[in-house]
């Protein structure tokens, strides 16, 4: 795929386009951890408003810090991977809090059948920091099905897939060899409607 100006660029992330599909052009959706910003450009081409949020931005809204809501959609394909199973159920929770009823949200979160899960140092039951490597010491969360489903209780799950992360985890964070046996869970969930 080429931009604008003829360089190519990868396709978007497949919960990217999924999330361009579901949504309609003219949408407010926030994008959470914008990383290399390769989503930005096939969201705004979608003729979305795109609200980016980055990673310690998240902390702050997690601690009480205002961020108007009404969002109609939401985005992250990193930002959930890193921090606690604890730090990761208050992010749901504040992003879901700035949803509109019904707002899909669009996510990734670590497997445990990715070969990292259980390496480095133990942070608690579910989360390990890396010994080395560019993200030496950031605690990252694994989830098998029945785990992540309990952290999604409070949304309505419309996939939850475990795939492989090769194609899709940031090669600005990860070596080849790291990226090839990566697996992330990829979640479409949405907001429950309030009854």
């Amino acid at each position: 795929m080429a931009d604008s100006h003829g360089t190519l660029r990868e396709p978007p992330h497949p919960l990217v386009a999924a999330l361009i599909v579901a949504l309609p052009a003219g949408s407010r959706v926030l994008l959470v951890g914008v990383g290399s910003g390769r989503h930005i450009p096939p969201l705004l081409e979608a003729g979305f408003r795109v609200d980016v949020l980055d990673e310690e931005s998240l902390r702050t809204i997690v601690d009480g810090e205002q961020l108007a809501g009404g969002f109609d959609g939401a985005l992250t394909t990193h930002a959930l991977l890193h921090g606690t199973p604890g730090a990761i159920a208050a992010a749901l929770g504040a992003i879901g809090e700035r949803l509109r009823d019904g707002a899909p949200f669009h996510l990734t979160l670590g497997s445990t059948a990715d070969p990292r899960f259980g390496v480095g140092a133990r942070i608690e039951d579910g989360a390990w920091a890396a010994n080395g490597g560019p993200e030496s010491g950031v605690p990252h969360s694994y989830f098998d099905e029945a785990g992540a489903r309990v952290l999604l209780v409070d949304w309505d799950v419309l996939t939850l897939e475990q795939r492989s992360a090769a194609e899709t985890a940031g090669r600005w964070a990860h070596q080849p060899e790291e990226l090839a046996s990566m697996v992330h869970w990829f979640a479409r969930i949405a907001r429950r409607q309030a009854t």
